[in-house]
């Protein structure tokens, strides 16, 4: 009837430390106590040294301490009440200890604003800036020049010997009628009476810059007789500029 007796257990003393005293107690190895009671060594092992933490869960601490309670003759319900306990005071001491969190440094932009890094970035954008000036400035040269037409029409019919043509262009530009320069004035508009001949006048403006392709208009004028010594002079006589 003795062997039903079960042994007093200290309450003083953590689970871990009860099993671990016994198995000594009986010269066993953890080898063989895990192999009688079914418990993984490992397992075993974190058991004898109180890292529950390591353990697969609260469910199966709790079959191996009822396993070990029946294998060295312990009461159950004691050694689980001093799990219980153990686990209880285990999780104050975590909730009461403020966790040491790592302050890693934070970075944010102005981190990265390295003296260097400014004067490469000022000098990339000065090389940007200069290359688009030099860009803008090669398709300036070689854009055609503004050429507006102000008067007379594209096709106008006149009676009137002469016409004026008027046009505005860019101050630089050079204005050609019919391969003929035509003085400009400083902001770039234009003035010149040219004659007409009976019939169709064709007249060509161009305008260009020292190495742009020219902007050329072409304009024609009918001029009719206005008289019947006029018409006598057009019947015989039809000239084209």
């Amino acid at each position: 009837m003795s062997s039903f007796i079960h042994k007093k257990l200290s309450s003083d003393k953590s689970v871990a430390e009860i099993i671990k005293e016994e198995r000594q107690k009986r010269n066993l190895s953890l080898s063989e106590v895990s192999l009688k009671t079914q418990i993984a060594l490992d397992y075993l092992n974190k058991l004898e040294q109180g890292r529950y933490h390591q353990l697969p869960g609260d469910i199966y601490i709790k079959q191996f301490v009822k396993k070990l309670a029946k294998y060295f003759n312990f009461s159950e319900k004691n050694l689980l009440a001093i799990y219980q306990k153990e686990k209880i005071n285990q999780l104050n001491i975590f909730q009461s200890t403020p966790l040491k969190l790592s302050k890693r440094p934070q970075k944010n932009l102005l981190s990265f604003l390295t003296p260097r890094l400014i004067r490469l970035s000022l000098v990339s954008l000065i090389i940007l800036g200069l290359f688009g000036y030099l860009a803008l400035e090669i398709t300036n040269i070689f854009t055609p020049p503004l050429l507006e037409i102000e008067s007379p029409a594209a096709q106008t019919i006149t009676v009137k010997p002469a016409i004026t043509i008027k046009g505005k262009t860019m101050p630089e530009a050079l204005i050609l009628i019919n391969q003929q320069e035509i003085l400009t004035k400083p902001d770039g508009s234009f003035s010149q009476d040219v004659n007409l001949n009976m019939g169709l006048n064709l007249f060509e403006i161009s305008a260009s810059k020292k190495h742009s392709k020219e902007n050329i208009i072409t304009i024609s004028i009918l001029r009719q007789p206005a008289t019947t010594s006029d018409l006598n002079m057009f019947d015989r006589s039809v000239s084209f500029q």
